[in-house]
């Protein structure tokens, strides 16, 4: 069974200035500025960004029912694209996470980060097809 996700939007304000919507009225600017000005995030950045986000939202989720006090969270995410011919995809992505909690323990961390790599995160999923995806953590107290 399959399932449609609600429609987004994404229209043309200027040069490489594009303002994508979803259909609850949240945002994002894009851009691939010409002019060396950045006025947004460019695709494929913001595909990163939302590889973190998907990811650390599972993993959010699994230490929470897990019991385990997570206070922060910072993903760093990185990829390696070719440099020159079109287009130009990832062919690796790296992910660090950093997690500062309480008492964290650490096989639930691992079951957390590996989970959402491997079974929960649908962009990684999608772009596990195409680029080779690796990830670490660290865990910090407080």
């Amino acid at each position: 069974m399959t399932k449609k996700v609600p429609e987004v939007v994404v229209d043309w304000l200027e040069g490489y200035v594009f303002l994508g919507s979803d259909e609850s009225g949240h945002s994002m600017v894009f851009d691939a500025p010409e002019d060396g000005v950045p006025r947004g995030m460019t695709p494929m950045n913001a595909l990163l960004a939302a590889l973190g986000a998907c990811s650390g939202m599972d993993i959010v989720a699994v230490l929470g029912k897990r019991k385990q006090e997570v206070t922060s969270m910072r993903v760093t995410i990185s990829g390696v694209r070719p440099e020159y011919g079109y287009p130009k995809p990832f062919t690796s992505i790296s992910l660090n996470y950093v997690l500062t909690g309480k008492g964290l323990e650490k096989k639930f961390v691992d079951e957390a980060v590996n989970g959402s790599m491997d079974k929960y995160c649908s962009i990684a999923a999608t772009v596990n097809a195409r680029a080779k995806i690796d990830y670490d953590y660290e865990i910090v107290e407080g």
